[in-house]
């Protein structure tokens, strides 16, 4: 986390994209997201935080997310092929058409 954090620090997290949540082997099946800072050229994985729980230990799906690490992501075609990597839900719930954009802001255009 310290990693990404000193990655993010100058960046407005607005300008920071994240997929839609999917599930994969790498972290234990727990609903995860693809996050990319395109300035950086750098994806990550982030598990949802929304769907944790208090009573919930998901230390290791955490450290799951560490052990992937920092991937090279400049375009796209990178971020497609990390998802490819992640298996088929990954693929089927966050692919990005190869047409995508992001504007000056980061949004996605179609």
């Amino acid at each position: 986390m310290d990693k990404i954090e000193s990655l993010n620090e100058d960046t407005d997290a607005v300008d920071i994209y994240s997929s839609e949540d999917f599930q994969c082997d790498q972290t234990g099946g727990f609903p995860t997201m693809l996050c990319v800072n395109w300035d950086k050229g750098k994806a990550w994985l982030q598990l949802n935080d929304f769907l944790k729980t208090d009573d919930m230990d998901v230390s290791e799906c955490e450290q799951r997310c560490v052990d992937f690490g920092i991937r090279d992501c400049n375009d796209v075609e990178d971020f497609n092929r990390i998802l490819k990597s992640l298996g088929e839900d990954a693929v089927s719930s966050a692919y990005l058409p190869e047409d995508t954009d992001f504007d000056e802001g980061h949004g996605m255009k179609l």
